[in-house]
């Protein structure tokens, strides 16, 4: 048998694995988006993370519970409105020795009344909070002179 006949499978070390194309998305993407999303989102991508809300002594937090018996809370951020974090809690003891540990969360992207989404589209790569950054900065410089700027900015 010859080697030319062989079928080469892809190694469980990934170093014949195709390329999956998950790195960052060009900057010509990004520009794209920015130009298309609230203020509201890019807050949120600058920072990096969502805004929720704080969990309060007084309110009942809780707004279901799910197949496993665990308390679910949803939280919406109240930045963007796009992101929902969903918390699922687990309830221990009873009356005044209850006690509830959060479990796990996930995040939900959802659509905005506008068709806005949070979320880049499918196969663009990945916008990470300095490449929004970069993009917002300069489209802000858009059309005015950088030579400009620098005189009559102070030294720092």
């Amino acid at each position: 048998m010859a080697a030319d006949n062989v079928t080469r499978l892809p190694s469980i070390q990934q170093e014949q694995q195709p390329e999956t194309g998950s790195g960052r998305a060009p900057q010509e993407d990004v520009d794209s988006y920015v130009d298309r999303v609230s203020e509201a989102i890019l807050a949120c991508r600058q920072r990096g993370r969502h805004l929720w809300p704080a969990l309060r002594v007084h309110d009942q937090p809780f707004t279901a519970i799910d197949e496993h018996g665990l308390f679910v809370r949803r939280l919406v951020c109240t930045c963007c409105a796009l992101a929902v974090r969903v918390e699922r809690w687990e309830a221990t003891g009873r009356g005044r020795r209850a006690r509830l540990q959060l479990v796990a969360t996930h995040l939900e992207y959802i659509t905005g009344p506008g068709g806005e989404t949070y979320l880049a589209p499918t196969g663009v790569g990945r916008m990470t909070p300095r490449q929004i950054a970069d993009s917002v900065a300069s489209k802000a410089m858009q059309g005015q002179s950088l030579a400009a700027l620098r005189k009559t900015l102070p030294r720092t």
